[in-house]
């Protein structure tokens, strides 16, 4: 199955926080960032793991029971996007883009954050965009 990779979009001002940090990443960035989501959009989630992706665990990772974080490397700066498979059964929603650095995450309430957005998404609370990556 090949995932459709969306974005969460915030509802108040409408702004996809996905294409603002793409967006600062230049070229080279965004080319890591393309392979990535390429490679993984064509895996089942058993094949999103290290180094690639990684599902957090809840007892381990400030209880994010079911978000992925993406993982690459641009600019000397780890970068995580995070989502959730759905809801629709061909999807991943990324809805945070988080940093890393040993073990400090910005922003360090990611998870709480990444929780709230997923639940207001599936309430029909706001929409999402897929992310074009061809």
């Amino acid at each position: 199955m090949r995932y459709k990779i969306m974005a969460w979009m915030d509802p108040k001002s409408g702004q996809c926080e996905f294409t603002q940090k793409y967006g600062k990443l230049g070229e080279a960035g965004q080319a890591k960032c393309d392979e990535r989501l390429r490679y993984l959009r064509d895996q089942p989630p058993s094949g999103w793991h290290d180094p690639h992706a990684k599902k957090l665990d809840s007892s381990r990772d400030h209880d994010c029971k079911d978000i992925y974080e993406v993982r690459f490397k641009a600019n000397g700066i780890q970068h995580r996007p995070m989502g959730y498979f759905g809801p629709a059964a061909d999807e991943f929603t990324i809805v945070i883009w988080a940093t890393h650095k040993g073990s400090q995450y910005d922003p360090s309430n990611f998870c709480e954050r990444a929780k709230r957005r997923w639940d207001e998404h599936r309430a029909g609370g706001c929409t999402t965009q897929e992310i074009e990556i061809d």
